[in-house]
């Protein structure tokens, strides 16, 4: 269980700093890979500035992740989890209202369920 644990943990940290670090760089073009209008990623004055927000978030959860010792890192492997689910059930709120596209509400789905899933696996054990 201890090296399963360890393995998940340095698998979500290293993910969370990728993605962080992708979407610091091309805070435009990440959103719209990702399925946002691509007018609103050219011409929304705050996109930059919300999507290097959230990937210095990522970027801090994932090196605390990265440098915590395995025991102590359940507790922040959890809270990356839910930041994860609640960023997808955002997305999958937007697609409610018609603001994003159809695979962005798709990937978010997986997302939200794979988190969802990781989540009660280790809560059970």
């Amino acid at each position: 269980m201890a090296e399963e644990w360890d393995i998940t943990r340095k698998t979500v940290g290293t993910v969370s700093i990728w993605l962080g670090t992708a979407a610091l760089f091309v805070p435009r073009a990440l959103p719209r890979l990702l399925g946002l209008d691509e007018e609103a990623t050219r011409t929304d004055v705050a996109l930059p500035l919300l999507v290097r927000l959230i990937a210095a978030r990522n970027i801090a959860m994932g090196a605390a992740l990265l440098v915590t010792p395995a025991p102590q890192a359940r507790r922040t492997t959890e809270v990356t989890l839910l930041l994860t689910a609640l960023d997808a059930a955002a997305v999958l709120t937007a697609r409610s209202g018609g603001d994003v596209a159809r695979r962005s509400a798709g990937l978010s789905l997986a997302v939200l369920s794979t988190s969802a899933a990781g989540a009660l696996r280790w809560l059970r054990r």
